[in-house]
């Protein structure tokens, strides 16, 4: 620990400890609002915040920088919620347990939060300081990024001078980021039925999937569990007479879902019939998968008994829409080889009391091809008698040839590695879309340090590879005199 805080960037990981104190799901940002605010109060800085629970904190130039042009440093504070279901942590109320292993930070089988509390640990960590040279700075810390950049959409930017934007919400040393997707959230309810059920009943879940973002991972052919369960499901009707319970799947619209269960009812005398069939599908499914989801696995489990079920004609209906909806890359680029134009990620399905809910993340570069995919949903659901919503959604980010500070990441990199970096369009949300259409003036570029499995518990962050980054945003900041 202690020769973490030796390095270059040890008051980085001292601030990211300190904020890994404090929950922050998308929504609950109060608190991390209240001890951004507090710290610029204690420094003499000056801080703006809003009902959104946005914070922007101002320092003026060093010595020499007075005058120079405002740099904006952006993060979000909010943080995706993931966890194994055999760990008990509440993302309300506990702190996120670091551990330190090699070369990496990681969390005890919880997502991190590195994604994008690397970012505020590198803004709070320059605000903190008195011996970085640096132009003057607005440190803007958004809320709600995750669940569809509900804080950059409130924030008021008349309080922004910066005319040169640095976002730190890319997960990859060496690679600029120069423009990304667009999206927006749909949300999908199908009305249901429930009758009285009094068979035996079963839980049959997948598990063991790799997960992922749904716009950075959504090209690696990963399993989306809530689409196998349909299938299994589709399946087993063809040999199995059966009731659907219940059907719940994945936590967030913008990462890939590892689980998914349905509880069904059956007679006792097919109950060998269901088990083989459940591990002949398994079988199917690891064959298929064998690369991509190498834990991928069905289980059936006992329960006990469920009163009521749905009825069949509203089961035909909602796994036919968890069959039949678009899921995944829908078409490629074909101005840049190897991006995605367009996907879309059926990331919850959800029982409720009088509806089965589905959420979903569409994204898109190209807004009439996030219109197709909208429509096509919406002609769907509206068939079988289901409501359906699009909300939060956000620009694609386009590429300035013009950009001045593009430039000058470029050449500080080759000086600092001696190699050309990679500039890249990516297939995801950065909130520079909606503060380039806000601030059409804005020079942007995103960047960050190696993170691994963001939006997984699996998520991981490199040491080395935040002690790098933080160098190069010294010497960036140097340059933009």
């Amino acid at each position: 620990m202690t020769k973490i805080f030796d390095l270059k960037s040890g008051k980085v990981f001292h601030f990211f400890e300190e904020i890994s104190k404090i929950p922050r799901p998308s929504f609950q940002e109060k608190a991390i609002s209240e001890y951004l605010v507090n710290f610029a109060k204690e420094r003499n800085l000056e801080v703006i915040s809003d009902e959104t629970y946005n914070v922007i904190i101002k320092k003026a130039g060093t010595s020499g920088y007075e005058q120079s042009k405002v740099v904006a440093i952006q993060g979000h504070t909010d943080m995706v919620c993931e966890k194994n279901k055999d760990v008990e942590h509440d993302f309300l109320k506990d702190p996120i347990k670091l551990i330190y292993d090699g070369d990496f930070i990681k969390a005890d089988k919880t997502t991190l939060g590195s994604d994008n509390g690397i970012a505020v640990a590198m803004a709070l960590a320059l605000l903190d300081s008195n011996d970085i040279p640096h132009p003057p700075i607005e440190a803007i810390f958004t809320a709600c990024e995750e669940s569809g950049m509900e804080g950059v959409s409130a924030l008021d930017t008349k309080n922004l001078q910066a005319s040169v934007f640095l976002n730190i919400d890319s997960d990859e040393e060496g690679i600029f980021t120069v423009g990304c997707a667009g999206g927006v959230k749909c949300n999908i309810q199908i009305p249901v039925n429930f009758e009285c059920s009094d068979k035996s009943s079963y839980c049959i879940g997948v598990y063991g999937l790799m997960g992922g973002h749904s716009g950075i991972d959504v090209n690696k052919g990963r399993a989306n569990s809530n689409r196998l369960l349909a299938r299994a499901l589709n399946i087993l009707s063809k040999n199995i007479e059966f009731s659907l319970n219940k059907i719940n799947g994945g936590s967030k619209d913008n990462a890939i879902p590892r689980e998914a269960e349905a509880i069904i009812s059956i007679d006792d005398k097919d109950l060998s019939l269901l088990e083989d069939k459940i591990k002949e599908i398994e079988s199917i499914y690891k064959l298929e998968y064998k690369n991509t989801d190498p834990n991928l696995s069905l289980r059936l489990e006992k329960i006990e008994n469920c009163k009521k079920s749905i009825s069949k004609e509203h089961y035909n209906k909602i796994i036919g829409a968890l069959m039949v909806l678009p899921n995944g890359v829908q078409t490629m680029s074909t101005d840049i080889e190897g991006l995605v134009e367009s996907s879309i990620n059926l990331g919850v399905v959800k029982t409720n009391d009088n509806n089965i809910e589905i959420i979903a993340s569409i994204r898109s570069a190209v807004s009439s091809k996030k219109d197709l995919i909208m429509q096509q949903l919406e002609l769907f659901i509206n068939n079988v008698g289901g409501i359906i919503e699009f909300k939060g959604s956000y620009p694609a980010w386009e590429y300035n040839e013009k950009s001045l500070v593009r430039e000058q990441c470029v050449n500080i990199y080759k000086q600092m590695y001696g190699e050309e970096p990679k500039l890249q369009i990516i297939h995801a949300g950065l909130e520079c879309g909606l503060f380039s259409e806000k601030m059409p003036n804005l020079d942007l570029i995103s960047f960050g340090p190696n993170l691994y499995d963001i939006h997984t518990p699996d998520e991981k962050a490199s040491i080395s590879s935040i002690d790098r980054t933080w160098e190069f945003l010294l010497n960036l900041l140097k340059e933009l005199k």
